[in-house]
């Protein structure tokens, strides 16, 4: 069951040949599950094994739209999309699947299993299986719909990117997700940054008519459900307890940044346009603290920081992580492959996609599994990161921008909670089952070691000093920036709205967030539009708490405190990466810090605390 996946072998012909076979299959197999559902917990086990080959290959096909996207899998995408949605529906609906856990739910003793078992019923009654009549008819067409609009969104956008260039004075311009921070940052040539702002901020005119249609469809939806709007569906799952806890939260940050950002602000100095701010800060930050991001990227060359990355995760979680020199079947040459090693076992290997691939590759950066831990089939844990770091310099070499490392050990956060997980039921396993508001903790939790001594990247004691020092340059306006995303989100979510623009405008206004007339910024937010950040983007900050709280109790320790350094990475191991989904993340998190998650150490951190 540890084979991994012959992606050479992977083609769109090949593809929409298997997946009607697997369809049917998959379809007759839940049928026999519906007839005798049983009574132990062995129908879990059947309902996955029922449907494991369909989703691996639909994960997979998944996986290359986003990796190596072109207009045969769009194809296969367009064409198989609503039987999938069809299938997930009639199965998530399924009265006698549901009517056999909630009875399996009600009496089983096993704590993992009982969370399995009692999301199941969650899952399923978010799922519509209550409805009947013209209720579920309109419920599934819905989701059909979104499916659809979902599809449509992101290719957009994808398009819209690649379809940009600007060439001046034989410099050639983009406006992907790995060119164009370090473009706004550093290009001295004003109208340049102007063209490449402006036409970011205007990608995919197109979506906006689908931006009104996916908001009403799911008002609509959570209306059907019972629900006053979608916020409150989305919050169903997660583990804020209300609309009010997350519009607390944005309220206690934004009184505790407002005065900083503004301070930040004046300091930059004034008559800056929209595309002047990343370049004035730039320059505002190698004044004050006497290094450029150019100077700090020498220190970070790609294969360096990895082993640092790697060398750190052996001092903190006692893993060891090799490259595997004869890689199976990868989607690209310059796919990687590595296994994770615990006391000499095997327990765990993941795909690293490193570089950016303009047209082809969506842009960003994510952690995805492909195969989670299962004690009763004997697998293990397969994953995959995918960054946009900037292509390798004639040398082969590629030096990173900071940001582009933090990314990097932000993933390798999420890999991590993936590969480590101790639950045997592969259905908790890893990330399963892990609130969408607490997914970022473990990755988030990982940018805090950037620059520990324990990596053994070689960064000059001076240069150091000048970064640590520079941390939480601009932090409160940062922070601002997420809670408009954030809010934004959330208001659009929370009620019928006539304008998301114009909600977009009053939020971004009070946050400070820079606008032109024209911006169409939301038609490019695909986290919330064509991902899995709807009424739930305020996670980022929500897991942001947890992750710096979880960063305090290594302060507590004491960071130059080895034996104690080490022995709180153990327990964080032990706790936030071993357990997934076992528990509610707000229960792991209590157990590994012995109290609820507080904003201090977040406020602290960033050095905000002083004027809360």
């Amino acid at each position: 069951m540890n084979e991994f996946p012959k992606w050479e072998e992977l083609t769109p012909e090949s593809a929409a040949e298997r997946l009607p076979k697997l369809l049917d299959e998959a379809k007759m197999a839940f049928a026999r599950i519906e007839k005798n559902p049983g009574e132990t917990f062995e129908i879990v086990h059947r309902l996955d094994d029922s449907t494991r080959e369909l989703w691996h290959l639909w994960g997979r096909i998944c996986h290359m739209l986003s990796v190596v996207n072109s207009d045969g899998w769009r194809k296969v995408e367009e064409t198989f999309q609503p039987a999938i949605v069809e299938f997930s529906l009639m199965a998530g609906q399924s009265r006698p699947v549901y009517d056999a856990v909630k009875v399996l739910s009600d009496k089983e003793q096993n704590p993992t299993r009982k969370r399995i078992l009692d999301i199941m019923c969650k899952n399923a009654e978010l799922a519509g299986v209550a409805l009947d009549g013209d209720a579920k008819e309109r419920f599934n067409a819905i989701q059909a719909r979104l499916a659809q609009l979902s599809m449509e969104f992101s290719n957009s956008v994808l398009d819209a990117t690649k379809a940009f260039t600007l060439v001046k004075d034989g410099k050639t311009y983009t406006i992907d997700d790995a060119e164009y921070p370090q473009t706004m940052k550093h290009c001295a040539d004003r109208e340049v940054r102007e063209a490449l702002y402006r036409a970011r901020v205007s990608r995919s005119p197109d979506n906006t008519a689908r931006i009104d249609e996916i908001l009403s469809l799911r008002a609509e939806m959570a209306a059907l459900l019972g629900f006053p709007n979608y916020a409150s569906l989305s919050l169903a799952t997660k583990c804020a307890p209300s609309s009010a806890a997350v519009f607390g939260m944005f309220d206690e940050l934004d009184s505790a940044t407002k005065d900083i950002a503004q301070d930040e602000k004046d300091e930059l100095g004034e008559g800056l346009e929209p595309w002047d701010i990343a370049y004035a800060a730039e320059r505002l930050r190698e004044k004050k603290y006497s290094y450029s991001e150019e100077e700090l990227k020498q220190c970070f060359e790609f294969e360096d920081t990895l082993k640092g990355l790697f060398a750190l995760a052996k001092f903190l979680f006692g893993v060891e992580v090799r490259e595997v020199a004869a890689r199976p079947q990868v989607w690209h040459k310059e796919v990687r492959f590595f296994e994770v090693l615990e006391a000499g076992a095997t327990i765990a290997h993941f795909y690293l996609d490193p570089y950016v691939r303009n047209g082809e590759k969506l842009g960003g950066a994510w952690m995805n599994e492909f195969r989670n831990r299962d004690d009763r089939l004997g697998t293990t844990p397969l994953a995959v990161i995918v960054l946009n770091l900037p292509r390798p310099d004639e040398n082969g070499k590629c030096f990173m921008p900071w940001r582009e490392v933090e990314t990097l050990f932000h993933e390798f956060g999420h890999a991590l909670q993936c590969m480590l997980t101790r639950v045997a039921e592969e259905d908790a396993a890893g990330i399963n089952l892990i609130e969408w508001d607490a997914v970022e903790v473990a990755s988030q939790f990982m940018e805090n070691w950037c620059l520990d001594r324990r990596t053994g990247i070689e960064v000059p004691a001076d240069l150091k000093k000048k970064v640590l020092a520079a941390k939480n340059f601009r932090a409160a306006t940062l922070c601002r920036r997420q809670l408009a995303l954030g809010k934004t989100d959330m208001l659009l979510h929370s009620g019928r709205v006539e304008s998301p623009d114009a909600v977009k405008a009053e939020v971004f206004a009070h946050f400070g967030m820079p606008m032109i007339p024209g911006d169409l910024f939301l038609n490019a937010f695909t986290h919330i539009f064509a991902g899995g950040y709807a009424a739930g983007y305020y996670g980022y900050k929500w897991s942001e708490v947890m992750s710096a709280d979880c960063y305090g109790a290594f302060e507590d320790a004491g960071l130059e405190d080895d034996a104690a350094v080490a022995a709180t990475g153990r327990r964080y191991r032990e706790t936030i990466l071993a357990m997934g989904g076992s528990k509610s993340a707000f229960d792991v998190f209590c157990e590994f810090r012995g109290r609820a998650p507080s904003t201090e150490a977040l406020l602290r951190q960033q050095g905000l605390a002083k004027r809360k």
